[in-house]
């Protein structure tokens, strides 16, 4: 079997979530922005899968590690990976590069106008692998990730489910932001994982890029109802009033796209087009949205 490497500076993640397989895996703490230390820890090997990025509630320091570790960082991985002949590199992408949607359903083609650093960094990140590739003739993929969800989720994280699962953990109600219309394609981990394998196993992939999603939208309001059905608590949704709105320090509301009068909304509506990673991958993503949330729910309680 493969030999498995990791290289992780955990400011975001958690070293406990690979206690499982601790035993079986060599994990190695560093920075990708430290150009030494991830080129010690390259050596010998030959896939890179490049997943670090910084996470959590938007901030205008977040938005310069988005810059550090999506400009320096990525080019740091590319650079090692040329340096050490790797074979095969996958590069972790994001819906967010797409911005607002200009058709539905989502394909590859779609315009990239991210509006946040976030989408802008990781579009970047992109380009860099498909440029590596057409330099150096490594075979490069990248693949878009469509709203991830599952058992270890960041608990931090600013996302409607995420917001969703905690606060009905917690017994209180749920807030919608907006009017509950705008739309998530949500895909559950265990298909992320083996859409991210397919694409690694795929042989010249020269540089392309594939959507890796659950293939269906659902609504925002929608996945309040689901999310309380499941829990099966008595547990009230309401729209948040303008003064519960979170703000960050640049005074915009996360995920808030379009100004109408003094608030923001967010607008978005993604659907991914999967038929490409279906067609030239084999990709088809097999876990039922409800049984998904359920069995994050569960893990949630059990970590509670």
């Amino acid at each position: 079997g493969a030999e498995i490497c990791v290289f992780d500076n955990f400011s975001t993640g958690k070293i406990e979530n690979l206690s499982q397989i601790k035993k079986d895996i060599k994990i190695i703490k560093g920075d990708i922005k430290n150009f030494d230390e991830l080129n010690s820890a390259t050596k010998g090997q030959n896939i890179v899968i490049h997943q670090a990025y910084p996470y959590g509630v938007a901030t205008r320091e977040l938005d310069k590690q988005f810059v550090e570790d999506g400009a320096i960082g990525t080019f740091n991985v590319l650079r090692s990976a040329v340096e050490n002949d790797i074979k095969k590199f996958l590069y972790a992408s994001t819906v967010a590069v797409y911005g607002r949607q200009e058709y539905l359903p989502i394909d590859e083609k779609h315009p990239k106008n991210p509006f946040l650093p976030y989408g802008a960094t990781k579009l970047l990140g992109e380009l860099y692998s498909s440029t590596i590739h057409n330099v150096f003739g490594i075979d490069t993929v990248s693949v878009r990730y469509f709203n991830v969800y599952g058992p270890r989720y960041a608990t931090f994280d600013h996302s409607a489910m995420v917001n969703f699962l905690n606060r009905v953990s917690e017994n209180k109600e749920l807030l919608i932001y907006g009017d509950g219309s705008q739309v998530r394609d949500y895909t559950y981990i265990d298909d992320i994982v083996n859409g991210t394998l397919l694409a690694l196993k795929k042989d010249n992939t020269n540089g392309d890029v594939y959507n890796i999603a659950g293939g269906n939208g659902v609504t925002i309001y929608e996945l309040a109802k689901k999310i309380v059905n499941i829990s099966g608590k008595n547990i009230g949704i309401r729209y948040a009033e303008p003064d519960e709105y979170k703000t960050i320090k640049r005074g915009l509301p996360y995920g808030m796209t379009q100004k109408i009068g003094k608030e923001f909304i967010d607008e978005r509506k993604y659907i991914a087009n999967i038929d490409k990673a279906k067609s030239e991958l084999g990709y088809n993503p097999i876990t039922d949205f409800d049984k998904g949330i359920s069995k994050t729910y569960e893990w949630l309680r059990s970590i509670k």
